[in-house]
């Protein structure tokens, strides 16, 4: 499979503080100038540029080889992030489901990090949304912390 999209709701029954659009996506700028607490096989980032919705950072992902990745973000809605070198193109979108409730989605386009050979899509839907999960709990811990 070189593609898959999971989504998880943003703000599930029960869980405090209830995050807003705005904070969301302060975050997820979070994630793409300071991505380690959120994605824990990146062992290292520098961000070489940074214009405000477009940024260049070079990353090593478990301590391999440095990857240059370009990161586009338009709003407070879409973040994609493409590796120069693999093509691989990650999608972070904020939306809301049919009942307005806000949600996150990560796609992955041209191939999967970490690879997807063998894993049928339940498989995958459980890994990547652990990645969604993992997002938006760090967010959620950076409202409580007074960052966001």
């Amino acid at each position: 499979m070189t593609g898959f999209a999971a989504s998880r709701p943003i703000n599930p029954p029960g869980v405090t503080p209830v995050l807003t659009q705005a904070q969301v996506w302060k975050g997820l700028g979070i994630k793409a100038r300071e991505p380690k607490t959120f994605v824990p096989m990146i062992s290292s980032c520098e961000v070489v540029i940074d214009e405000g919705n477009k940024i260049v950072r070079k990353v090593s992902f478990n301590g391999g080889p440095e990857v240059t990745e370009n990161i586009e973000l338009h709003g407070a809605t879409i973040a994609y992030f493409e590796m120069e070198s693999t093509g691989i193109r990650i999608t972070n979108i904020v939306s809301y489901d049919v009942s307005g409730d806000l949600i996150l989605a990560f796609s992955f386009a041209n191939g999967i990090p970490g690879g997807s050979e063998g894993k049928t899509a339940l498989d995958l839907n459980a890994t990547v949304g652990k990645g969604v999960e993992h997002s938006i709990a760090r967010i959620r811990q950076l409202v409580v912390n007074g960052v966001i």
